[in-house]
């Protein structure tokens, strides 16, 4: 498979299990953001750049079916991917496992608030209610769980794109 159709196909997979199986597997009335955890993984494994290609094509497969306007999940997962994509480069010379999985938790947790707040920018009512922390705690704990295998999808789907234009691929797997 090439370069795009890896991702797209961890991507098509990650959206089938989101909005099919985890819409009735919720911990606490919250379900995981597997869409949000995927470019987190894209961006720490590939960069900024191919992570935010990947959260604007995640977030666009999500807003398919989302009530919300389109593109407004697209909008918060690239910029969460690019800051994600950023600081991986910054600390991708330490092996501190623990400095990975607080960034990603973190990342998930602002992904969530990001989206609460350009909805309400955007006039969306009842984005922000009484179980918006509940969201956001749950959320990105539950989240948490799946980073391992997020990050071993990614890293294979952007392993023989790289072989095929002998760009250096940075794995970094947050276990």
């Amino acid at each position: 498979m090439g370069a795009i159709l890896k991702p797209l196909l961890v991507l098509v997979i990650a959206l089938v299990v989101q909005v099919e199986l985890f819409a009735e597997l919720r911990i606490l009335g919250v379900m995981p953001e597997l869409l949000l955890g995927t470019t987190i993984a894209a961006a720490w494994v590939a960069g900024s750049e191919r992570g935010a290609m990947v959260g604007f094509v995640a977030g666009l497969l999500y807003d398919l079916y989302l009530p919300t306007p389109f593109a407004l999940t697209a909008l918060t997962y690239v910029l969460v991917a690019h800051l994600v994509g950023l600081i991986g480069g910054a600390v991708a010379d330490t092996s501190e496992r623990l400095l990975r999985r607080m960034v990603s938790i973190a990342a998930l947790a602002g992904g969530l608030v990001l989206f609460v707040t350009l909805g309400e920018l955007l006039g969306q009512p009842n984005l922000y209610n009484g179980r918006f922390l509940k969201v956001v705690l749950v959320g990105s704990a539950y989240s948490m769980v799946f980073m391992p295998l997020l990050h071993r999808a990614m890293a294979w789907a952007f392993r023989a794109g790289d072989r095929a234009t002998n760009a250096p691929l940075r794995v970094s797997v947050v276990e």
